[in-house]
């Protein structure tokens, strides 16, 4: 993998999600999800563009931090989208599996920053 495929993945991802809420029907649930969701997927990529300007490790380490919590609220948001919404379970579900695979690289990225090895990307 080179570095930039996690950019890309991060922008495909909030992409992917803005494409999502174009095909779930809105409801006053769906409209309060997607504005949580759309907000912190997107929030991921940016964030990671900041760290990539850090001028410091500690800064980069905190902004790589802040990335892993976005993704990790973007996976909570997609499991409650995923159990009020099971008619579209399908395509959630390959939303939630592309926001793990960036919490994994985010994870290692933290993880190798800070100068620990380890098998558990779940930071």
């Amino acid at each position: 993998m080179n570095q930039y495929d996690i950019y890309e993945k991060c922008e495909d991802f909030a992409v992917s999600i803005i494409q999502l809420f174009e095909t779930i029907p809105y409801r006053k649930s769906v409209g309060i999800i997607s504005d949580q969701l759309i907000r912190s997927s997107g929030s991921v990529g940016a964030n990671l563009n900041e760290a990539n300007n850090a001028r410091s490790k500690k800064e980069f380490i905190s902004t790589i931090g802040i990335c892993l919590r976005e993704i990790k609220e973007s996976i909570f948001w997609l499991k409650v989208l995923k159990r009020t919404n099971e008619e579209f379970v399908y395509k959630i579900l390959e939303t939630e599996k592309a926001a793990d695979t960036i919490r994994k690289i985010l994870g290692k990225i933290y993880w190798s920053a800070i100068g620990h090895r380890t098998s558990d990307t779940g930071h």
